[in-house]
């Protein structure tokens, strides 16, 4: 009995030491920020944040090594910015960084829309002094996210119009609820951990998961072009469906919120643009827009004209009011033949040539009003 004890704590101590090694190992090729899950707390405005410090995050709780005294850019957006597919160094806005030779400071967060970018700015972005605050506007969910927002946040109580009820939840790239338990835990304090967590469980079990629970996936190959991805119409056009009135509401109010930040900076040193993001399904509308073969064609078809739609009145209202510009959707779909811009799943972020290619395209319009 000494005997098996005394193997028991060995095999024990060796299996500590182990894991320490391993973690250890872990945090010197591996940066703890694209790994550890940082903890979500309940916010009276942004509905949810990120409690500083936690997941390697910063003090003020977003993807950033530290919070700079001064920053010369400003990126505030939802998980498009906030870089999910990617690690941190490989966002747009720290490809946009590399670029220029400049200090941005990434403020965003998945799930959040234009209430939250507008109130960021105002709160925190004009703090650093930038010289450009840049906005990046998904289309997928910005317009719902916009809705969800104002009708369950006292503070834009005033932009609610009659007749609509709080009928909102989180938009689909939100952080998930912060739980308890070992393992809850170990994704927030152990890089080895998730590393071998996220490496085991994959984004293919995590879409059969999906698939499982009944959610609408649709799987493209093309052998001439060599594209291979998923897309999920069903759900992208629920935030994007103009028929539906929450949606065409959350399109007005995205919008005044956009001038509102446009003219909180008029007349300061600090420019404002907007980066309008297209979804994957318009980047691959060549592909799969009228392709009958497909399922759920019928809905591809109706989210991409609906985004077409979108697209022209933002525009439009952008030029009306005077708030600069630049859509991606060309530089994407032009580039996503020859180069894997989005995972091979249904995810529909890009990866980290995806957000190359938004740096580059942001850097080119800066460097044509310089």
């Amino acid at each position: 009995m000494s005997k098996l004890i005394k193997i028991v704590l060995i095999v024990l101590v060796s299996l500590i030491v182990s894991l320490a090694a391993a973690e250890g190992l872990s945090r010197v090729f591996l940066d703890p920020i694209d790994f550890l899950k940082p903890t979500r707390i309940p916010d009276p405005v942004l509905r949810y944040a990120i409690e500083p410090g936690t997941g390697a995050h910063d003090a003020w709780g977003f993807r950033n090594k530290s919070v700079p005294a001064k920053a010369d850019i400003i990126a505030v957006g939802d998980s498009h910015t906030y870089g999910i597919s990617a690690t941190a160094d490989d966002s747009w806005p720290s490809a946009l960084g590399k670029m220029r030779g400049e200090t941005v400071y990434n403020l965003s967060l998945g799930g959040y829309g234009p209430a939250e970018y507008f109130y960021l700015i105002a709160d925190k972005a004009v703090r650093l002094g930038p010289k450009y605050v840049i906005v990046g506007f998904y289309l997928g969910n910005d317009l719902r996210d916009s809705y969800n927002a104002v009708y369950t946040v006292g503070l834009w109580e005033r932009m609610r119009k009659p007749g609509f009820s709080a009928s909102a939840s989180d938009g689909d790239d939100a952080p998930g609820e912060s739980g308890a338990g070992l393992g809850e835990w170990l994704a927030g304090h152990s890089v080895f951990y998730r590393l071998v967590s996220s490496s085991f469980i994959g984004d293919n079990l995590r879409q059969r998961r999906r698939l499982k629970r009944g959610e609408e996936i649709v799987m493209f190959e093309d052998s001439a072009s060599g594209v291979k991805t998923g897309f999920t119409p069903e759900r992208r056009l629920r935030g994007l469906d103009l028929e539906d009135p929450e949606v065409r509401e959350g399109l007005r109010l995205s919008l005044e919120f956009f001038n509102r930040m446009n003219m909180l900076l008029e007349g300061t040193d600090m420019k404002f643009l907007v980066v309008i993001i297209p979804t994957k399904e318009s980047v691959y509308a060549e592909y799969i827009e009228g392709n009958k073969s497909l399922p759920a064609s019928e809905k591809i078809d109706r989210l991409i004209a609906n985004e077409r739609e979108v697209n022209a009145e933002v525009k439009r209202y952008f030029n009306e009011h005077g708030i600069a510009y630049v859509d991606v959707l060309d530089a994407l779909s032009e580039r996503a033949v020859s180069e894997q811009l989005y995972p091979a799943n249904f995810g529909g972020h890009t990866n980290g040539n995806g957000y190359r290619i938004i740096a580059e395209t942001v850097n080119a319009w800066l460097e044509k009003g310089e």
